[in-house]
């Protein structure tokens, strides 16, 4: 089971995959979402997921990612607070 954490105090010493939230009035959408996967102590890839997404398409993603690749966390990193706990999808990422 995948497990979504907050604060980067609760990182594990292993791969995580990471959700950063920011929001860019000249974008659009003006908030985005970039995923990563990164290994604590490591530079992310840049390679992993090299496109902006809509934070919610960046939540299953990095979801899916993770359970696909057996990574127990996932981080959101959403220091503005544009994409809270009640917007994000609940849904099983097995699902179509």
């Amino acid at each position: 089971m995948t497990r979504i954490v907050e604060h980067r105090s609760a990182l594990p010493n292993g791969p995580v995959v990471e959700v950063h939230v920011r929001r860019d009035a000249t974008a659009d959408p003006a908030v985005f979402a970039c995923v990563n996967v990164n290994v604590f102590g490591q530079n992310p890839d840049p390679t992993a997921f090299p496109d902006r997404l809509t934070p919610t398409d960046a939540f299953l993603q990095a979801l899916a990612y993770a359970e696909r690749a057996g990574i127990t966390v996932v981080w959101v990193d959403d220091p503005g607070g544009h994409y809270p706990p009640e917007k994000r999808p609940v849904r099983d990422v097995g699902e179509p």
